[in-house]
């Protein structure tokens, strides 16, 4: 039996990744994904074949956010689907449609207002002074924000934080 994707953004899911329509859900992808071996409350298989796409709206699943994009699923895939490529498109409509999680708009803040996508500690200032290493100052902000303006990020994070916004009032 093929995929069946049956969520409402499924054309504009398509028009990024065709090849997905090819799975045949053997599981392949599954046995060689490091999260899967090695991430706690993560199965490719499952996420990929049953959790994001038996459901409605799999741009709202969280376990799309776990990939971590090692292509190995792909290497490996008889259909050539490339799940890194799909869970791309769906962060993509996750983005553009206000799921994004938090965190992850979060992480894409900072990176975009600091140069990281995580504050320096002190700790971390300490070894870099020990392995003699300068100091470090991201470089360039200015044209992370122009990037991200150019880019359409800064709108999506617009749209992001008024459906947030919407959802408290």
């Amino acid at each position: 039996m093929l995929l069946s994707i049956k969520f409402q953004a499924r054309n504009r899911f398509l028009e990024r990744g065709k090849a997905v329509e090819k799975c045949f859900k053997c599981g392949t992808c599954a046995l060689m994904c490091p999260v899967t071996r090695y991430g706690e409350d993560y199965n490719l298989r499952e996420t990929f074949m049953y959790d994001i796409f038996s459901s409605e709206e799999p741009p709202a699943k969280q376990n799309l956010w776990s990939c971590s994009v090692c292509y190995k699923c792909y290497e490996v895939c008889p259909q050539d689907v490339n799940p890194p490529k799909v869970f791309k498109a769906l962060k993509e409509i996750a983005f553009e449609t206000g799921r994004a999680p938090l965190s992850v708009v979060s992480l894409v803040k900072s990176v975009i207002h600091t140069g990281m996508a995580f504050p320096m500690s002190d700790a971390s200032r300490r070894m870099r002074a020990q392995l003699n290493l300068p100091s470090f100052a991201p470089k360039d902000v200015d044209d992370l924000g122009k990037i991200a303006k150019n880019t359409g990020l800064e709108k999506k994070l617009d749209i992001l934080k008024a459906k947030r916004t919407n959802e408290h009032e």
